[in-house]
């Protein structure tokens, strides 16, 4: 009957708002509470999740070689399910990299984990990126969209970009580290894909093009004012077009 099947479009309503209510609970756990303090750094993060729950995450930790470590990762699908799987990466991170694991490594075993635990139609990205008080760094792009270092010294905007595949397809992949260095000024993006996606009302995208101009435009009057206009870019373009993908980047710059 007519009521029989308005009752059961009700309960897998509710069943529905439920799971995506575990699922962003799930979601903003991975996120620090806080933004860390390292040595000589000044650290700046968003996240803007879907109203249909994606899988963007960013961290940091510090280590005991007196390095820190900083990622961002889009992990595919949405709700609970990517949520999860967003967990279980983050949780191996942590666990690897606590134990002192050098990067290329850590990837590496994390990849043979996803590959065994997830589901055939799962995958991440992510940029991961390793740095020490002095500057000195060395980063991994598992299948991410490229990073961006603005040069105060020259004005100039560099791509750190890998062609490593993404994590859980291949059990075969392998990782390796490449180097890189951040001078006092200098500023690290680096961002999910929701970012530059991102449309208005015309369906037009954000695009790579609007970011690198933001980034030379604002980046010289420093990383504070530079996560300022990437907040007022986006509400400014996409005029409050809900957005199907989140919506997340980190801002690194060194400042000693």
């Amino acid at each position: 009957s007519r009521e029989v099947i308005r009752l059961k479009t009700l309960e897998e309503r509710k069943a529905i708002e439920r799971e995506l209510a575990l699922a962003q609970e799930t979601q903003e756990s991975l996120l620090p509470r806080s933004l860390p303090q390292f040595e000589n750094f000044r650290i700046h993060a968003f996240n803007s999740p879907t109203r249909y729950v994606g899988g963007d995450f960013y961290d940091f930790l510090q280590l005991r070689s007196g390095e820190w470590m900083g990622v961002l990762a889009d992990v595919s699908g949405k709700g609970i399910s990517a949520a999860l799987l967003s967990s279980m990466v983050l949780g191996a991170l942590s666990m690897e990299f606590h134990s002192g694991t050098q990067p290329q490594e850590v990837l590496n075993r994390v990849n043979r984990l996803l590959c065994e635990k997830s589901l055939p139609y799962q995958f991440v990205t992510l940029f991961l990126f390793l740095l020490d008080p002095q500057g000195t760094g060395r980063f991994i792009s598992a299948g991410h969209n490229p990073a961006y270092l603005f040069r105060s010294a020259t004005g100039t905007i560099e791509t750190l970009v890998s062609d490593s595949y993404f994590l859980g397809m291949f059990d075969f992949a392998s990782y390796e580290s490449r180097a890189f260095r951040l001078d006092k000024g200098d500023i690290l993006v680096v961002y999910s894909d929701g970012l530059t996606d991102a449309q208005n009302q015309q369906e037009e995208m954000f695009g790579k093009k609007r970011l690198l101009q933001l980034i030379r435009q604002e980046a010289p009057s420093g990383s504070r004012a530079l996560e300022q206009k990437f907040l007022q870019a986006i509400e400014e373009f996409t005029q409050a077009m809900p957005q199907t993908d989140d919506i997340t980047f980190v801002v690194v710059e060194k400042c000693q």
